[in-house]
């Protein structure tokens, strides 16, 4: 399965021990089999949008919080982690005037159509 997919099943373990309940007692809750409900938790299985809907608003969360979010770190999921060189480019570049930023975009096209690195 896919790195969302096993991130939801963590996040609904997480959330579910949180609340101190066993799979199958989230399971009555949600009205979903305690199998499934394991396979879901196990990251072995994906399962419909309206079942995460249902999962998130039992645990009073978003969507996006269940998707894409470790939430036992806080952390986003799928994000590039600024580096400092990133962080001092990303400044630079705010800086620029626009032909410059014309510019380097389009070196920057150049670049990655060459595979020049």
């Amino acid at each position: 399965m896919d790195e969302y997919t096993k991130n939801i099943g963590s996040n609904i373990r997480l959330k579910r021990k949180q609340k101190g309940m066993t799979i199958d007692e989230l399971a009555e809750k949600i009205d979903l089999a305690p199998g499934f409900l394991g396979l879901i938790e196990r990251g072995q299985r994906g399962t419909s949008m309206s079942n995460l809907v249902k999962i998130s608003d039992f645990f009073g969360i978003t969507m996006e919080q269940l998707i894409r979010y470790d939430l036992s770190t806080g952390e986003k999921k799928g994000e590039i982690k600024m580096t400092k060189e990133r962080q001092n480019f990303k400044k630079m570049v705010e800086e620029m005037p626009d032909a410059m930023v014309s510019l380097m975009a389009g070196c920057a096209k150049l670049l990655n159509m060459y595979d020049i690195y």
